[in-house]
């Protein structure tokens, strides 16, 4: 009953955490301030080279071009870009130092706020893009969850009831490629600290329905059974971070009914995580990456925790 890893050709090579250029979404909103303030949080703490504020304006397409001269005002109000830009460097001056902080840019685009920030990250070559979440709305989390799904690169969302801190990283692991590039990213943020956080390894794991066959074991052995197992495959998977095991804790989850999200989303409040580093599945080789539906509920649920998503 062995955890197939599918690691067996796969390094681990862990790199110190540096942000060359980091994209950071404006909605100019309310949002922004937790977005605002985790980055002033995380660019004392990690090396950060360059910062890209980017506020995309609504566009108006009309099928008229002989417009009189009240919608013609009411057009310019919309592309007040000079003034925006304004704004938003009076807002950025009170979160980043311009002096010892990292280069800081300001701009705007007009178009489709999603369409326009997946452009623009691509086009510069964001290694890091950084994304306000909204709580408490309709339509909660639509518009970073549609950015993490279409972005090539690494996505950090910031719920707007997120707070500012890093003493506790959880990395929900399967054992993947995936999960360990996830665990490297981690670990690299970790090391680039100097009051290291303790990151902590959550495996959800979920009996066979064998209860209805007559089997040799009873539930509780068979529980011990699977969570010797993953131990045995987590030591594996934490062989290559043999420097760094001081800070790492394992930790098991046996899945009940529901969602594996679910009950990493409960772990991670319940162990006041103040960053989540999850990677993302793909399911399509025609698309780019698609979230894999741990990571889709997670993002769906979380109105709390800053969560960043490794591809």
């Amino acid at each position: 009953m062995s955890v197939p890893t599918a690691l067996e050709n796969v390094k681990s090579v862990v790199q110190p955490f540096e942000v060359n250029y980091l994209l950071a979404a404006l909605e100019m909103g309310k949002a922004d301030e937790s977005v605002l303030r985790f980055l002033q949080f995380m660019t004392k703490l990690l090396p950060t080279k360059s910062v890209t504020f980017l506020h995309v304006l609504p566009k108006l397409d009309l099928y008229f071009t002989d417009i009189g001269q009240n919608m013609q005002n009411l057009m310019k109000s919309f592309d007040h870009q000079d003034e925006i830009v304004e704004e938003m460097r009076l807002k950025v001056a009170g979160y980043l130092d311009a002096e010892d902080g990292p280069l800081v840019h300001f701009s705007t685009k007009n178009g489709n706020p999603l369409e326009e920030v997946l452009q623009e990250a691509r086009i510069s070559g964001a290694d890091l893009l950084v994304v306000g979440q909204r709580s408490g709305s309709g339509n909660h989390g639509i518009l970073a969850r549609n950015l993490v799904r279409k972005s090539s690169g690494n996505t950090l969302i910031i719920p707007e009831k997120s707070q500012a801190s890093l003493k506790t990283i959880v990395v929900p692991v399967d054992f993947s490629p995936h999960s360990l590039r996830s665990l490297e990213l981690a670990v690299g943020i970790n090391r680039s600290l100097e009051e290291k956080a303790k990151i902590i390894c959550v495996n959800v794991f979920e009996l066979p329905a064998v209860f209805s066959y007559k089997v040799r074991h009873s539930y509780e052995a068979l529980k011990q059974l699977m969570e010797e197992d993953r131990m045995a495959a987590f030591k594996d998977f934490l062989s290559p971070f043999a420097n760094d095991k001081e800070h790492i804790e394992m930790a098991l989850i046996e899945q009940g009914y529901g969602n594996i999200g679910a009950f990493l989303y409960q772990f991670c409040e319940d162990h006041h995580a103040d960053l989540i580093v999850v990677g993302a599945k793909g399911h399509s080789k025609v698309q780019l990456l698609l979230l894999g539906s741990v990571t889709e509920k997670l993002l769906t649920l979380n109105q709390n925790i800053p969560t960043l998503v490794v591809k």
